[in-house]
């Protein structure tokens, strides 16, 4: 159990966010050091996030589970815990029957050399997860690939870069084998200056960095785009101040398995130390609080992108 710093409810006892974007867990599973990416169980049950060590020396993905009890105190996945390989980008899929991940792990277990980043998956099993598999080359091809996530009719939607950028990538598993990865047709894939896509379970929208557009308020902004009831797509729409701010890391986000809040990754950092003579000690501290300029994981009540998509699908189609 992780004693009085959380509750045995939902989301380690925190108390859900409102329209003001707040630190997930804080001193929980954000812990100064750089944390983005989750993923929850369909029941919120099990938690996993990503954490990484200065100049991406480690990725690792974290767990959380809650039991009779309490919830488990955070600690690295048994799938990421060899020193060897990173592990980061955790997707389950909506019907928690499978765990998609991102790794530099090689694929012949006999290899002492990372590869190139790949997705992998792993199936439900009792309480657990399988060993994880690679995924075939008709997804992953032969360069970096990120970011899985996976509609609930089974259309996995994936980056891949391929030379100076990255792609907004599809495929479909059918009868035990995937179709060959596919970019997204316009509007998608207007422009390299792009990263990790978050497809929303039902299709409806697809949330994604970009950057260097003329209405982004720093390095990465969210935006999304959004499916008309005819097929079509909308083009990138701006997410707003909700989620998106100055800072430079805002590359990842994500939904909660029920679509009422909305996750995300930033490296804005809170005022903290003003007003007084800074001190050896304080700044000590100031390195191990979330919040300190290192990307760390924020939640917000998702009511706002539901009125974003709203205003999008009513403007004229183009």
């Amino acid at each position: 159990s992780l004693g009085a710093q959380t509750g045995a409810g939902p989301y380690l006892g925190q108390a859900l966010p409102g329209p003001r974007a707040e630190l997930f867990a804080p001193g929980i599973l954000n812990s100064g050091l750089a944390t983005r990416d989750i993923t929850l169980m369909p029941d919120g049950s099990e938690i996993y996030v990503g954490l990484f060590l200065p100049g991406f020396r480690k990725a690792v993905i974290l767990e959380t589970r809650r039991e009779a009890g309490g919830w488990r105190a955070p600690e690295v996945a048994p799938f990421s815990r060899d020193p060897r390989w990173r592990c980061l980008e955790p997707c389950i899929s909506p019907d928690g029957r499978r765990f998609f991940f991102v790794s530099d792990r090689p694929e012949d277990p006999k290899a002492d050399q990372p590869g190139p980043f790949g997705i992998w998956v792993m199936a439900r099993e009792g309480g657990g997860w399988s060993e994880p598999r690679r995924l075939p080359k008709e997804v992953n091809g032969a360069e970096n690939c990120f970011y899985p996530s996976i509609t609930r009719d089974g259309v996995l939607h994936f980056l891949r870069e391929e030379g100076q950028g990255g792609w907004i990538m599809r495929a479909t598993e059918r009868q035990g084998a995937w179709t060959p990865a596919e970019k997204l047709p316009p509007p998608f894939n207007a422009s390299a200056h792009q990263a990790n896509p978050r497809v929303d379970p039902e299709g409806r929208f697809i949330l994604v960095p970009l950057m260097g557009r003329a209405d982004s308020l720093g390095g990465a902004d969210y935006y999304g785009y959004f499916r008309r009831e005819d097929g079509t797509w909308t083009g990138p729409v701006h997410l707003g101040p909700e989620v998106n701010s100055a800072a430079r890391d805002e590359f990842s986000i994500n939904l909660s398995p029920d679509g009422k809040v909305v996750f995300f990754g930033s490296d804005r950092a809170l005022p903290r130390l003003e007003g007084r003579p800074l001190r050896f000690a304080d700044l000590l501290a100031e390195r191990t609080l979330p919040g300190n300029g290192q990307t760390a994981l924020w939640w917000v009540d998702a009511g706002f992108l539901e009125a974003v998509r709203a205003k999008a699908l009513a403007a004229p189609g183009k």
